[in-house]
């Protein structure tokens, strides 16, 4: 059997990140933004320790992310009717057309690394992706 080599793994995903982050950073947009954006897309409206746990960051960065793009007008803030001590987050019609022309850019580089990898490589990384995801190691 044969082990990761998890170092140089981690390299080619760091590596990744930067590129990715390159191609967004033309459309205004850091890799954790367009996570946010995504996620607001995929469910129309979330709080701030929903989002944190979604993300698996501390809910103080994803507070500090959020005014962020809030202020850029980006997302909006929603009372939540439920419980008067948080809010909901949404996207602005800005925010999705960021997304819009950002997820262009995305796709790119996804198609570009799936180009260059067999389809088993491909499957073999998804099922890792989910694996860790779901707390696989632990």
């Amino acid at each position: 059997m044969n082990d990761v080599d998890v170092l140089r793994l981690l390299d080619a995903i760091q590596i990744f990140e930067r590129k990715l982050n390159l191609a967004l950073m033309y459309y205004g947009l850091r890799l954790p933004q367009y996570r946010v954006l995504d996620i607001l897309d995929k469910v129309g409206k979330i709080t701030v320790s929903d989002l944190s746990r979604k993300l698996d960051v501390t809910r103080a960065t994803m507070s500090v992310l959020v005014t962020k793009m809030q202020k850029a007008g980006l997302v909006s803030y929603l009372d939540n009717k439920m419980d008067k001590r948080s809010f909901y987050i949404r996207l602005t019609e800005a925010g999705q057309l960021r997304l819009r022309s950002a997820e262009q850019a995305f796709q790119v580089m996804q198609k570009r690394m799936c180009e260059s990898l067999p389809e088993a490589t491909i499957a073999a990384l998804n099922a890792f992706a989910l694996g860790v995801r779901q707390d696989a190691f632990y």
